[in-house]
Order: C-alpha cells, then structure tokens, then sequence
C-alpha cells in the first residue's frame, strides 16, 4: 500500500548525500531495507533495532548532522513506531518519514495520520515485504 501527500520536497539532495535511519526490531528487515536502500544510490544508512536505539541515535545526530528521512516499522516491542514517532518529534526531528510495516491498511492508515500531525515530511507507506519500486518512487520525492 503506498499512500502519498501532496507537500514539497523536504529536500533536494542527490540520493548518495542522504542520511537515512532504518528503525526496525527485525535483523533480517533491516539488513534487506538497507540492501534495497543501497540499491537506490543510499550510502549513508543507520540501522537501529528499536525504538529506543533509534531514538539515541537520533538525538547523537542533533549535535553533529541529523538524518534527512526515517524509515520505521509500526510493530516493535518496548517502544513501537507510533510512540516512536511521538518521541522522534519531541527530540525536533522534521524530516522526511516512510512508514514500513505489515499492518492493516487500518493501521498504515491511522500511522500516516499520526506521522502528518507530528509535521514530518511523510512521504508515504510501505508494506513488508518492500518492493524496490515503491521505495524508489517515494524517495524520488526526497531526492533525485
């Protein structure tokens, strides 16, 4: 399911210049993620495996350069996406932010509404699992 919103491009950095963080408590999803991030001209990648390590590096970046886009799984234990993305906004991230999940359309739906009022860039939603396509086309409005 992929669902967009008409804003303006967060940025216009060529993709190799982006800083990208992967949240995602599954080791296999955020290895494929990154793999398929790479394949899109990412170089820069974080990967964090909960919210709370995300979060950390999230605000470690603050003091030196912050991520331009988030990708972030709904269901993790401890902190899952929608507390994480209260958390994220809290700590001042405004970037841009794709939703990765295998939740309901339900779900995906309401995230994505959370993910507006919290003034992220939201550039849409992913299904797991992620198809190299839909990912190009909603980091195409990111970056070139």
């Amino acid at each position: 399911m992929n669902q967009t919103v008409t804003r303006p491009p967060h940025s216009s950095k060529k993709r190799d210049a982006l800083k990208v963080l992967v949240v995602d408590d599954d080791p296999f999803q955020l290895e494929v993620i990154a793999d398929l991030l790479r394949s899109t001209g990412v170089r820069e990648i974080t990967a964090a495996g909960s919210g709370d390590l995300a979060l950390r590096a999230l605000t470690s970046a603050k003091g030196t350069a912050s991520f331009d886009l988030m990708l972030s799984d709904l269901y993790m234990p401890g902190m899952d996406g929608f507390q994480f993305m209260e958390a994220a906004s809290r700590s001042g991230f405004t970037g841009a932010l794709i939703i990765v999940s295998g939740q309901s359309s339900d779900v995906m739906h309401s995230a994505s509404l959370v993910a507006q009022l919290r003034r992220f860039n939201w550039l849409g939603s992913l299904t797991k699992p992620v198809d190299k396509k839909q990912l190009d086309l909603l980091l195409s409005k990111l970056a070139p």
